[in-house]
């Protein structure tokens, strides 16, 4: 792969390393091995970017250069403006460099760990010309519509779970008794009491039968007197402190509508999120492999693009970092573990399906068994897992590129059953 990039980059091919910041960034041109003239600066502006675009032409022109490569590294989200620029110009090839890559080579090109934005855009561009870079990933149109609703959603998730934590804390001190009546703490039930009655105070004011009823229109009669009687229980035998109430109380209140309006938020968020995936074409055959929902599968398609642009499994595997690396040297026989360099994102979702799948689809919960009980090398839960990640990957990749409906029969496991027998 690496070989096939450098003889991309022809003897006549003018060379951009970019280091990206946030007002300004810093190029430097490479021409066959060799600096042209002094890295200088590009300004994050549409002015900057066609100063940019003019400087290239005149070089390219200069130097009779046939084609330009302009490499950058992903720095956060600031490289986006610049890259979707140069990408719609149609001049350059518009590709990006590891950070890490960058980092590692800083002492091999003057022997100094120092840094800066001329050196990093000179490294940038040496690491260009020996291969060493990767075709830059944009996404247009709906797959950039499910990736912007995707990021939105995640973001609101993140914010839940922190109102959350805030909500209990408030909770194991005024009311500890609480989580035990209601497991699920922003369940129907609990948002009821949380909103009307939040304090043991409250509950025994409103009265048992007055809590009961209000339970059952709040849960449409899925909570009624028995759980109401508990709370009432938990009310007059609490052990919360009652010292800064009031202030406690306004907190809560406050906590309660922000959940709700995130509730809100995510309902639409992810209504908008299944509307893109019909758009794609491909939800009716993400969506027909068991522990895979519209949310889910849009997530998925959010998360690594178009799957026609794939070629294998494996590099959604090293893109969400589950590809394996071995820890060995010399007779020492190390740990075989998970890269974890890649999209955290895509790697969480995609342990978040294996996690369903063992629980719902037939297929998998058996792969998942026998790699645990295996006679050879058995794997502990989580290590089985992330193989069930994995092959899910694999499986929802499948689907996606042959546009056909899961089926469960040619998921592999004919063989599996086989080994399970002898073992």
């Amino acid at each position: 792969m690496r070989y096939s990039k450098v003889k991309q980059i022809r003897p006549n091919t003018l060379i951009v390393g970019i280091d990206i910041a946030k007002q300004t960034h810093w190029a430097q041109i490479m021409l066959q091995g060799r600096l042209i003239g002094k890295a200088f600066s590009i300004q994050n502006t549409r002015e900057g970017f066609e100063n940019l675009v003019r400087t290239l032409k005149a070089y390219q022109q200069k130097l009779g250069a046939t084609n330009i490569v302009v490499g950058m590294e992903p720095t956060g989200h600031y490289f986006k403006p610049l890259a979707y620029y140069l990408h719609g110009t149609g001049m350059c090839e518009v590709v990006i460099v590891n950070p890490y890559h960058v980092n590692r080579s800083k002492e091999l090109d003057d022997n100094s760990p120092s840094k800066n934005d001329r050196k990093d855009a000179r490294l940038i561009a040496k690491l260009i010309s020996q291969g060493t870079y990767f075709n830059l990933p944009l996404i247009f149109n709906t797959w950039a519509e499910l990736r912007t609703a995707n990021v939105s959603r995640m973001q609101l998730t993140q914010k839940r779970w922190q109102l959350k934590c805030q909500l209990i804390t408030i909770l194991d001190q005024y009311f500890p008794e609480f989580p035990d009546v209601f497991k699920n703490v922003l369940g129907k039930g609990a948002m009821y009491v949380l909103t009307h009655c939040p304090f043991p105070v409250d509950i025994l004011e409103l009265g048992e039968q007055t809590l009961c009823e209000g339970l059952r229109g709040a849960t449409h009669n899925r909570v009624g007197q028995k759980r109401a009687q508990k709370l009432w229980e938990a009310a007059q035998n609490s052990i919360g402190i009652k010292e800064g109430a009031k202030g406690a109380r306004l907190q809560l209140t406050h906590l309660v509508e922000e959940l709700n309006l995130i509730h809100k938020q995510l309902e639409e968020t992810e209504k908008m999120m299944s509307q893109l995936l019909k758009q794609t074409g491909l939800g009716d055959y993400l969506t027909s492999i068991p522990g895979v929902g519209m949310v889910t599968a849009a997530a998925f398609l959010a998360e690594i693009g178009n799957p026609d642009e794939y070629e294998s499994y494996k590099q959604i595997q090293k893109k969400a970092g589950l590809n394996l690396k071995e820890n060995s040297s010399g007779k020492h026989k190390g740990k075989t573990t998970i890269s974890k360099r890649g999209r955290p994102s895509l790697r969480q979702l995609m342990y978040q399906i294996a996690y369903v799948s063992v629980a719902k689809n037939a297929e998998m919960k058996a792969f998942y068994e026998y790699l645990k009980n295996r006679k050879e090398n058995p794997l502990a839960g989580k290590q089985a897992l992330i193989a069930v990640a994995v092959k899910m990957m694999k499986v929802m990749l499948a689907v996606c590129k042959n546009r056909s409906h899961y089926d469960g029969s040619k998921v592999g496991n004919q063989n599996l059953v086989v080994r399970m027998q002898a073992a």
